[in-house]
């Protein structure tokens, strides 16, 4: 396992970066290869359930010292959607 895309929180990443590594979080919860994750899949299509999601969550606000609502990998279902609402996030919070 590899956090190298994500650094140090706050740092400028791209959407290519964010993605990687959120492929490699989810893929590690789901006991599937990252190459398997795919960025226009609803996370339940790999077994991702709440408990995954909020720990998840936890690992995002950690890595990338931001606060997340509880219910956003819900609102954003997809590695796609979820990444929009984190770089906006990122955004805001500057």
């Amino acid at each position: 396992m590899s956090n190298s895309a994500v650094e140090n929180p706050g740092q400028d990443l791209s959407q290519e970066e964010l993605t990687a590594w959120l492929k490699e979080r989810i893929a590690e919860h789901v006991d599937l290869p990252a190459s398997e994750i795919r960025t226009d899949v609803v996370f339940a299509s790999y077994g991702l359930d709440s408990v995954y999601a909020f720990a998840v969550i936890a690992e995002i606000e950690d890595r990338l010292g931001i606060a997340l609502e509880p219910t956003v990998m819900w609102d954003n279902p997809t590695l796609d959607g979820l990444v929009g609402a984190i770089s906006e996030e990122l955004r805001s919070g500057r």
